[in-house]
């Protein structure tokens, strides 16, 4: 028994190592003449250049014994440039220069690094470094409060989240970039509320609630931008123009539910029965134009900004003819076969055979003229003709032969071995029209989408 086992493991030890020779050798290969190339860098004094391929080579094969050397070599080489750059940046006194230039020293360090290869970065570099992230941290924030004063909030903003990244709790940085970020959003905010720009308003406050909830009172603004800001509509029964039954009520139906999904925080639509209860108590005619006098007065009994009325002007059912073709093809067959060595076989032939092609479509139309008017002064704010239209075709196949070996014949009367894919699914194709019903319905649904992205459209010019 063991034995048997310990040929198994050795064959599939075998096996793997056969697999991954390659893969190994092409890796070994490649970090050869990576290193190769690396070297010449080097010789051209290309350091960087160098360094970065001995990099590239390490890490196809941390083994090869070049390649980490000369990266050792040349990275340092690398390192001390830019070490020499904050050096300079510190003796000039230039504190931002200097901060970047040795962000990018511990960057390079560390990536070296993780390939296996430590390079010398002196204690002493890291505690002048130290020295200068204070003092330039100080000096930000300094600019910061002076951007501050004289209002420049973004050039504030840009100086405290620079304070944050080198030291994240510096004395009040953080409230003050809080500040720098939410004050003009606050003040534009203000300024669109006074202005009646109610959707301007909402959305500076939502960018302030967003950094900082309890930021003076935006909160009590934003609740107050959008109780004024909110612009009821009233929806009273469609017109149905068309000669399909109750089209008219299925369609406001749709509506109804499109709108109440609608995702503008000022659109609010009249409760329907509320609605339809004071029409029908005034028994007014609203099917027609209103003057200014009769829509001031709907509103009112309504507390309704605007009427959205309409029209289904027409539903079109457009249903073609099952067109029946007779076309050519092949079924192919086998016939057995003795090889002159006395060995059966089977050889493939085809042999032309008719089978029928049916095709069929069915298109819906359906169109509605949407009405909106204003309940303030009787104009009309929108008249739009919304369309939609639904299709559908049914292309199948029939034969009464073995389907499973069916052919379509080319132009010139050959076998077309490539197209039995199509053959067969057509063969499979569903044979029946959707319903018109369904059609209608699904046609319906989309005009209730269309008019609910028309009226979100006619808010953004009502609710600025």
């Amino acid at each position: 028994m063991y034995p048997a086992i310990v040929r198994q493991i050795s064959w599939r030890f075998i096996v793997a190592f056969a697999v991954s020779l390659p893969l190994f050798l092409v890796g070994c290969n490649g970090a050869k003449a990576l290193a190769k190339r690396a070297f010449k860098f080097e010789e051209a004094g290309q350091f960087e250049a160098a360094a970065n391929t001995y990099y590239t080579a390490v890490l196809k094969d941390r083994t090869n014994a070049d390649a980490t050397a000369g990266l050792q070599r040349t990275g340092q080489w690398v390192l001390d440039d830019k070490l020499q750059s904050f050096q300079v940046a510190v003796t000039t006194r230039n504190r931002a220069g200097a901060v970047s230039a040795y962000e990018s020293a511990d960057a390079y360090f560390e990536k070296i690094k993780s390939a296996g290869v430590a390079l010398n970065f002196p204690e002493s570099y890291r505690q002048q470094f130290s020295e200068v992230r204070d003092a330039h941290v100080s000096d930000l924030y300094n600019d910061g409060l002076q951007a501050m004063e004289q209002e420049r909030f973004d050039a504030a903003l840009s100086a405290f989240e620079e304070v944050l990244r080198l030291n994240p709790n510096y004395q009040d940085a953080s409230q003050l970039a809080d500040a720098a970020y939410c004050e003009p959003r606050y003040r534009k905010g203000s300024a669109a509320l006074d202005s009646e720009r109610f959707r301007t308003a909402l959305s500076a406050f939502d960018e302030v609630m967003g950094r900082d909830k309890g930021y003076k009172e935006v909160a009590q603004l934003r609740s107050e931008a959008l109780k004024n800001g909110m612009y009821t509509i009233a929806m009273i029964g469609f017109v149905n123009g068309s000669s399909r039954p109750n089209l008219e009520n299925k369609l406001r139906s749709y509506v109804q539910q499109e709108l109440a999904k609608s995702t503008d925080p000022f659109l609010k639509i009249v409760d329907r029965e509320n609605q339809d209860l004071i029409l029908q108590e005034q028994q007014m005619a609203l099917s027609g134009v209103l003057d200014e006098s009769s829509a001031v007065e709907v509103g009112g009994l309504l507390g309704a900004k605007a009427l959205l009325k309409g029209t289904v002007v027409a539903c079109e059912v457009a249903t073609s003819e099952l067109t029946r073709r007779r076309k050519q093809g092949f079924e192919s067959y086998q016939v057995e076969r003795v090889n002159s060595e006395g060995k059966k076989y089977f050889e493939t032939l085809y042999r032309g055979v008719e089978y029928m092609e049916f095709e069929q479509s069915r298109d819906v139309e359906v169109q509605f003229n949407l009405v909106l008017i204003s309940l303030k002064t009787g104009e009309t704010l929108a008249s739009e003709i919304i369309t939609a239209r639904e299709n559908d075709l049914v292309r199948y196949i029939k034969y009464s032969g073995n389907a499973r070996n069916l052919y379509p014949s080319s132009m010139s009367g050959n076998v077309v071995r490539g197209g039995r894919g199509e053959i067969q699914a057509l063969l499979g194709a569903r044979q029946a029209l959707t319903q018109e019903s369904f059609m209608v319905n699904d046609a319906v649904s989309d005009a209730a989408t269309a008019i609910r992205k028309e009226v979100e459209q006619q808010m953004q010019t009502l609710v600025p």
